[in-house]
């Protein structure tokens, strides 16, 4: 990506369910209607993400980089990112230890926390 995007991340708590996977999406279609935007789910909080969502998080990474953008997921424990492996779904995402990690390979110093209004 060799033009500058705007990089927002998004902390994930507790239960990560159908529901949080929904203002996900909502999210993403949010930041589509952008220019280019990166989105940065940091998993830190998260104690525990239903697999039956994780196809659905997929969807949404290949509908943000049809415009450019893409998610990274950060801070995630060895047991959630045991069920995005389980899963087979590990591998669609870039994955790092830390949240600045992930911002630093958007080309970012620090992500936005302060998501777009209307979510």
């Amino acid at each position: 990506m060799d033009q500058k995007i705007k990089v927002y991340q998004m902390n994930l708590e507790g239960e990560v369910d159908a529901a949080k996977v929904e203002e996900i999406s909502r999210v993403v279609g949010q930041l589509i209607k952008g220019d280019t935007y990166g989105l940065i789910l940091n998993f830190e909080a998260a104690e525990h993400i239903h697999f039956r969502t994780l196809h659905t998080l997929v969807a949404e990474k290949k509908r943000l980089h049809s415009f450019g953008g893409d998610i990274r997921l950060a801070g995630m424990s060895d047991y959630i990112k045991n069920i995005f492996r389980t899963t087979g779904v590990l591998d669609e995402f870039q994955v790092f230890a830390k949240a600045q990690q992930a911002a630093k390979s958007f080309g970012v110093s620090k992500p936005a926390t302060d998501l777009p209004l209307g979510l």
